[in-house]
């Protein structure tokens, strides 16, 4: 299992480092499945964040959302403790993409007979580009040899895919309530153990908002939520 102390400022920059990499990786490998598909998956948008529940999402178009793909550097990355291997960080890529090929290409009608997230279409396209048709990641399963014609005449049996899935939406919901900036530049706060201070500076990043506050003559960076969570609201 990874490992990733989200307070290593160092290790966050050269994960950051990283990003241009793994950008290049993702899209060569998405545009080779774009001409392979007639499909335009290089396109999406490719983001990342730093996650330590979710290795990877594919995200559609909404009156919400721009559509794009996620992927957690703390998982992904060659800096960190414990990353993914090879083949599984390439599985992972994949998997993503299947989700993407479900929304913009023709299923065949004897795949849809079973909806959701992780249903008979996703499967379908899992077999198609070769990705482990598994709705939750388990280390070693891309080296394995998967039997698709049995995977896609069968049910996922896993009772806790549908929680795992209802999880992941209401943490999804959650990160998107988390990024909203709910302070402004001058605004006066009151910490516990700092005591009263001025927010000088807002950086918004990839699930919260980070606070630069002033207390007195030495300068914090607080998490937004810990904020809100100790319902300490800003007098402007």
């Amino acid at each position: 299992m990874t490992y990733y102390n989200p307070e290593d400022q160092f290790l966050r920059q050269r994960l950051q480092k990283e990003i241009p990499i793994f950008t290049a990786m993702i899209r060569d490998l998405y545009e080779k499945l774009d001409k392979k598909f007639h499909l335009n998956g290089a396109s999406v948008p490719i983001t990342f964040g730093y996650d330590i529940e979710k290795l990877g999402s594919y995200t559609r178009q909404s009156a919400h959302e721009k559509e794009h793909f996620y992927f957690s550097l703390p998982f992904i990355a060659y800096e960190v403790k414990n990353p993914l291997s090879k083949e599984d960080r390439m599985d992972l890529f994949k998997h993503e993409y299947a989700h993407y090929m479900q929304y913009n290409m023709e299923i065949p009608e004897k795949y849809k007979w079973q909806a959701g997230t992780h249903g008979s279409a996703w499967k379908y396209c899992c077999s198609l580009v070769g990705a482990a048709p598994t709705p939750y990641y388990k280390a070693g399963e891309a080296l394995m040899n998967h039997d698709y014609d049995r995977v896609l005449k069968s049910r996922i049996h896993d009772r806790t895919v549908p929680i795992r899935d209802t999880y992941q939406r209401l943490q999804k919901e959650q990160k998107k309530k988390d990024e909203i900036v709910r302070f402004k530049p001058g605004d006066t706060v009151t910490h516990p153990k700092f005591g009263s201070g001025i927010v000088e500076e807002i950086t918004q990043r990839s699930g919260g908002v980070h606070l630069r506050i002033r207390f007195d003559s030495e300068v914090k960076c607080i998490d937004q939520k810990w904020l809100v969570r100790k319902n300490y609201i800003p007098r402007g």
